[in-house]
């Protein structure tokens, strides 16, 4: 019988999604059970992406993506296993220039006023964390490196809480953390970068306030993503790429109220951010934030509004000003570079003038 030992192809992305929960008592079941796969069919054409699909000359042309979808995902372009890059993940350059920084502690002097500590998560890039899928495509991992920790030192010199992320662009992943063919992380980038972020809020004195759960995390079913670069592809190229498999996760609450079951208490931990947080993949970052914080996360990420509007909805909203949360976390990928002089006057105001 074939065994997960025996898998002959390099670092496979597509199903590394679903091998996190095989290890070593797996190796003597089939390779069709040990994956989750439905058929060996299925597992055939995982194999066949692996060593088939192309680009073709048209992806490399930026007018071919100078309408509708394909405008977000210029230029794609081809790595090792499977995997695909866009212009957006090969960036080197992160965070905003030293002068906007004082927007960022602006707005953290403002929530701070109010009670509320920022934790911001600024996403890796998919190069930065996995460059060995990049093959021939050129990127300058090491100023990349550099800049990604620049920008997430001068988030805490400003006074903002940041998890420990510098450990993703620096040691070698075990597993990937990002769809092969997407813009989201997997659901083992939003469970790693949870526990991160989880750990940066018990940190902080604050956190022994807050009112404790306890949470339980569980597989709920195996399903397959037509990632976004998967479609641009096939738009452009009729490639044949196909959907990559992962797993959905739910979490629910043990107990509540391990502080007592007194209703006005803040609300724990909000979370703006975008489709990573919140969207039909159902990756439960905020799920997995809950289990590791052990407190309740009001998810209020909105999907398709960037790293911008879940924050502005939120901050001006009466929720905000009548139960402010204990912890605010901010996620966003790092392709945005936050450089909105705009965005930032407008929170301000919205919570009682400029700074």
């Amino acid at each position: 019988m074939m065994t997960i030992n025996r898998i002959t192809f390099k670092r496979p992305a597509l199903t590394a999604l679903v091998i996190v929960s095989v290890v070593s008592s797996a190796v003597s079941m089939n390779l069709q059970a040990a994956l989750g796969l439905a058929t060996n069919a299925q597992l055939g054409q995982v194999l066949k992406v692996q060593n088939e699909s192309k680009l073709c000359d048209k992806s490399q042309d930026k007018m071919s993506y100078s309408s509708g979808f394909l405008q977000s995902f210029s230029r794609l372009q081809q790595g090792e296993s499977g995997w695909l890059f866009r212009d957006h993940d090969l960036r080197t350059s992160f965070g905003p220039s030293k002068k906007n920084y004082k927007h960022l502690r602006a707005l953290r002097v403002k929530l701070a006023d109010r009670g509320v500590i920022l934790v911001v998560v600024p996403i890796p890039s998919r190069s930065l964390v996995h460059p060995e899928y990049l093959g021939d495509i050129g990127f300058d991992k090491k100023a990349a490196q550099a800049s990604y920790k620049r920008f997430l030192q001068r988030l805490r010199r400003s006074g903002i809480v940041v998890p420990e992320l510098e450990t993703l662009v620096t040691n070698e992943a075990d597993k990937p953390m990002f769809f092969a063919r997407d813009h989201h992380w997997n659901h083992h980038g939003a469970r790693t970068i949870a526990r991160l972020t989880a750990a940066s809020i018990r940190a902080q004195d604050a956190y022994a306030d807050i009112e404790r759960t306890r949470f339980e995390t569980s597989l709920m079913k195996t399903s397959h993503n037509d990632g976004s670069y998967t479609r641009a592809a096939n738009l452009l190229c009729d490639s044949g790429f196909t959907s990559e498999p992962y797993k959905i996760y739910q979490t629910a609450a043990l107990n509540r109220g391990l502080f007592g079951d007194d209703n006005s208490a803040a609300t724990p931990i909000s979370l703006v951010g975008t489709s990573n947080s919140k969207g039909k993949l159902r990756l439960n970052f905020s799920g997995f934030l809950s289990q590791y914080a052990k407190a309740e996360v009001l998810n209020l990420a909105e999907s398709g509004g960037g790293y911008a509007k879940a924050m502005q909805s939120y901050l001006g909203s009466s929720d905000f000003r009548n139960n402010p949360p204990s912890f605010l976390v901010w996620e966003f990928p790092t392709y945005y570079n936050l450089n909105d002089e705009a965005f930032f006057r407008g929170l301000l105001q919205s919570m009682g003038g400029e700074s």
